[in-house]
């Protein structure tokens, strides 16, 4: 072969080689970032429905705790009835039967009450009277109590032998003064009553939920098939994930129907009860795998577009090499400038051919670039959500919290006696927020309105609340009205109270909406316009105040929200005023003993009080922080964190404090603890989280400022004053 045909040869096995190339980064790059992408999306998914399983246990946590609590106060009541009645003549009592009916009648979520002697025959039901025949002496509750348990007992599933139903028990023993067992008080509770509250909280899921004693044995099973006698007991991996921790969350496949499952489980405060929900994977990923299909129907057809013009460019090429081998054969006894020529023509066609498949294959790459581009922005765009409202956490995190603590009756109020009037019209600028420019704020205020004591800020919110949900029901604008006015209630719930009229002119509710609206999660909204936890807020902040909340609505008239709060005759509340100690007119300086157990908190905490000239000394616990005090460690204020590891909380602390240094001050920090309202009424001061820099630092000025008020020896020492022994504290006693 002549050196010239050897560089053709060559220059043409390149163009292939470059079209091959083409050809195969068109096949593994588009499927390497789908791999990537469905692989991420994937993750994402299961994360988000893990977090949606987790809050739906948190909520059916709440509604079980509270059932099982109205358990404990209607056996309270039954036991305060049964001193007054003769249990020689119990079975025939026809007033107690129909004490016991009118009980079951008012409670839904008790199926049948029953007393029981000590030989466990049935005295009085409130099912028949006079009561039927009936022993109860081989239920394991009887059992119990006979061998000496005196605690509430939480039977598992039986066939009630009065009513023929399949019920749990929740009994508890009856004894005399001398403590000994003279019968047993049973409560029949039907599975039905919780499956009915699963299904409305569960949120669309595949999912299984129920209710499990900490032996294994199911009492609620599923919102998907009846519970009987002779279920199964829960799977090992539950009884091995509750041995470890009382909530948490594990992957487990069920041995009844074979489903592959995520299951988030909590225990009952007090009672060896969990609740269990477990959603379906399968289903969490059916929306993924639709979306992955979507993209495979984008993708396949340009892939396979790539690929056309690959071959269409490699047909080509080895047309252009037969064509240049036929030429080369016929112009081998030809000129020179003929054949240079020819190469010319040739390499010509082929620029052209490769720069219009250039062009083709990065209008595909384009396509294919910016498809995944738009699926990063979006997944972005719920990442920056995500981070908006983290960013929200002193508001937006904190108020659902609040809603659902609200909504369960758990959270901590902070009653000061207001003047609604003014705390309305300082909201104007808040609600005009809220809603928009074609909706009018009308605020009616009576004159000389009663005061009410309430928590102001969780007021403020619900309010706000009421005006997001009327903004919603006008998007074509209307009228948003605020009234107040004294009101006498008459009849058996005779009261004054103050009336909050909160009315729009909106698209109204639907009737058969109405009765759900107070139901958390629950929403008529589209997807992402509404979290179903406003008015659930709103109905927890007036039973805390002791008030209550009603929704009138008429389709196509608007709503109206009747808000009533008891009258309160105690002063208002005013903020507290101190001088500013003796010699010192800005910031008091002081030496803090900071106990937190989690170290960036305290990092963060002790940075924010050093900014301020103060001394920080941190202890990661209560032990910690009582030995820096015997230590000789001249301390003027501990803020202590409420939720400690050990064997004492910060509460603990803070009263062990107050019996042996009553001139130390305890600043006590929460994000959420049962113990926060005690806490309160006891007097010490809480700072919530999550908390503004400024108020860690106003906090502790003020207590600052308050000891300094009680201290009329001497000023209270800056940074640069030695303070005096008796007021530091060096010696812990």
């Amino acid at each position: 072969m002549k050196p010239m045909d050897v560089r053709v040869a060559w220059r043409s096995f390149g163009s292939i080689g470059t079209i091959l190339a083409l050809l195969l980064a068109a096949l593994l790059i588009p499927a390497s970032l789908f791999g990537v992408v469905a692989w991420k999306t994937r993750t994402e998914a299961l994360a988000q429905a893990a977090r949606s399983a987790d809050k739906t246990v948190t909520i059916l946590h709440g509604h079980a705790q509270h059932i099982f609590e109205t358990y404990e106060l209607v056996m309270d009541r039954i036991e305060d009835r049964l001193r007054t009645e003769s249990w020689p003549r119990l079975d025939r009592s026809a007033d107690f039967h129909a004490f016991l009916q009118e009980i079951v009648t008012a409670k839904t979520q008790i199926g049948s009450i029953q007393v029981y002697d000590a030989d466990g025959n049935l005295q009085n039901t409130s099912l028949q009277f006079p009561p039927p025949v009936a022993n109860a002496s081989d239920r394991e509750y009887m059992q119990a109590f006979r061998s000496g348990y005196r605690g509430t007992f939480i039977g598992e599933i039986v066939t009630g032998r009065v009513t023929g139903q399949i019920a749990f028990n929740v009994a508890r023993p009856l004894v005399n003064d001398r403590g000994e067992l003279i019968g047993a008080l049973l409560l029949s509770v039907y599975p039905d009553y919780f499956v009915a509250f699963y299904q409305r909280a569960a949120m669309g899921f595949d999912y299984s939920a129920g209710l499990v004693r900490s032996d294994g044995k199911f009492l609620v099973r599923d919102a998907e098939s009846k519970i009987s006698v002779d279920q199964p007991r829960a799977s090992e991996t539950f009884m091995a994930a509750i041995a470890k921790a009382p909530e948490g969350r594990f992957p487990s496949v069920s041995a009844v129907d074979g489903i592959r499952r995520i299951v988030a489980y909590k225990k009952l405060d007090h009672y060896p009860v969990y609740v269990l929900f477990a959603f379906g994977t399968d289903a969490v990923l059916a929306e993924w795998r639709r979306t992955m299909v979507q993209y495979l129907i984008f993708a396949i057809p340009a892939v396979i577009g790539l690929m056309l013009l690959s071959g269409l460019a490699l047909v080509q090429i080895r047309r252009e090499q037969e064509v240049t081998r036929r030429l080369r054969t016929e112009m081998q006894r030809r000129e020179a400038t003929e054949a240079k020529l020819i190469r010319a023509q040739r390499m010509e066609a082929l620029g052209q051919m490769t720069g219009g498949i250039a062009h083709d294959f990065n209008n595909l790459l384009t396509i294919v670039m910016g498809n995944l581009d738009l699926l990063r922005r979006a997944k972005e765009d719920r990442r920056e959500r995500l981070i908006d409202n983290a960013l929200q956490a002193v508001e937006q995190g904190r108020k659902i919290t609040t809603h659902l603590l609200a909504f369960g009756r758990r959270q901590s109020l902070h009653p000061e006696v207001v003047n609604l009037n003014g705390l309305i019209a300082g909201m104007d600028d808040m609600l005009a927020q809220s809603l928009r420019e074609n909706i009018s704020l009308d605020l009616d205020l009576a004159p000389d309105l009663w005061r009410v004591e309430i928590d102001p800020s969780q007021l403020q919110v619900a309010l706000i609340n009421l005006a997001a949900n009327a903004r919603d029901a006008m998007p074509e604008g209307g009228s948003f009205r605020i009234k107040t006015e004294n009101v006498v209630l008459q009849g058996p719930d005779a009261a004054d109270v103050v009336a909050i009229t909160v009315s729009d002119t909106g698209a109204g509710i639907d009737p058969e909406v109405l009765p759900r609206v107070f139901e958390p999660f629950f929403t008529t909204k589209d997807v992402g316009k509404g979290s179903g936890l406003g008015l659930a807020q709103v109905y927890g902040f007036a039973e805390q105040s002791g008030g209550a909340v009603e929704v009138r609505s008429a389709l196509g008239r608007g709503t109206c929200v009747l808000l009533t709060l008891p009258r309160s005759t105690a002063p208002l509340t005013v903020p507290e005023t101190l001088p500013a100690p003796r010699g010192e007119t800005g910031v008091i300086h002081a030496r803090i003993l900071l106990v937190e157990d989690n170290p960036q908190v305290a990092e963060v905490a002790a940075a924010l009080l050093r900014e301020h000239g103060h001394t920080v000394t941190v202890a990661p616990n209560a032990r910690a922080a009582l030995d820096v005090l015997q230590s000789g460690g001249a301390i003027d204020v501990v803020v202590s964190d409420m939720v400690m590891p050990g064997d004492m909380g910060g509460f603990e602390l803070a009263q062990n404090l107050r019996q042996k240094r009553p001139d130390l001050p305890v600043i006590l920090v929460t994000g959420y603890s049962e113990e926060a309202s005690r806490a309160g009424l006891e007097g010490f001061t809480l700072l919530r989280k999550p908390y503004a820099p400024h108020l860690l630092a106003q906090t502790v000025q003020a207590e600052l400022r308050a000891r300094f008020s009680r201290t009329v020896t001497q000023p209270y020492p800056s940074k640069h004053r030695q303070a005096p022994q008796e007021m530091t504290g060096s010696t812990y006693p």
